[in-house]
C-alpha cells in the first residue's frame, strides 16, 4: 500500500491563487475582444463619415443580395461574441457549494459577525474541516475559471469568424 503526499495547506492556497489569476486572465481577454470591436465599430464610424459620396443605394440585384447575407452573417458572429464576452465578465454559477467563512462571497450569509467568527474558528480550529473548506474553494475558482474560458473561447472564435465575413463584405463591396 503506498502511501499518499502529506498536502500542505499551503498547497490548497496555491491552487486557489492560481485559479484566480486564470479568471482575471479570462475577464482580461474577454476585454480585449470588447475592446477590438470598439475599434472596428469607430474605425468603420470614421470611414463612413470621411466618405465624400457616402451614397447608399440598393437596387437588389445580386451584388446587393450577396452584401446583406454577408453583413447579416457578419452580425451574426458580433453578437454572439460580445454575447459570450460579456457573459464571461458577468457570470450566472450553477454550481453549488456549502457556506463557508472562507469565500468572501458567503460573508453575508452570516446574520452578525459573533456568528461569523464561530463558524471561522471552528473550521480554522479543524485541520480536516479546514481542509474541505480549500477544497471546496479550488472547486469553486476551477468551476468559476473554467465557465469564464469557455465563453471567453466561444467569443475569440466568433470574433475571428466576425472579422473574416466584415473582410469578405468589404471585398464584395469592391467587388460587385
Amino acid at each position: 500500500m503506498s502511501k499518499l503526499k502529506n498536502i500542505d495547506i499551503e498547497d490548497f492556497w496555491n491552487i486557489i491563487n492560481y485559479n484566480y489569476s486564470q479568471i482575471q486572465f479570462a475577464e482580461v481577454k474577454a476585454t480585449a475582444v470588447i475592446s477590438i470591436y470598439s475599434i472596428i465599430f469607430g474605425l468603420g464610424y470614421t470611414l463612413d463619415i470621411i466618405d465624400e459620396e457616402n451614397v447608399y443605394s440598393f437596387s437588389f440585384d445580386f451584388g446587393d443580395a450577396i452584401h446583406i447575407i454577408l453583413l447579416g452573417i457578419s452580425s451574426f458572429f458580433v453578437i454572439a461574441s460580445l454575447r459570450r464576452c460579456i457573459i464571461c465578465i458577468l457570470p450566472r454559477f450553477n454550481f453549488t457549494v456549502k457556506k463557508s467563512p472562507l469565500f468572501f462571497g458567503d460573508v453575508n450569509k452570516y446574520k452578525d459577525f459573533d456568528t461569523f467568527f464561530e463558524s471561522l474558528e471552528e473550521v480554522l480550529n479543524d485541520e480536516k474541516k479546514y481542509r474541505k473548506h480549500l477544497t471546496q474553494s479550488v472547486y469553486a475558482t476551477a468551476n468559476i475559471a473554467s465557465i469564464k474560458f469557455f465563453n471567453v473561447n466561444k467569443g475569440l472564435s466568433h470574433l475571428l469568424k466576425s472579422i473574416i465575413f466584415l473582410t469578405l463584405f468589404f471585398i464584395s463591396i469592391y467587388t460587385f
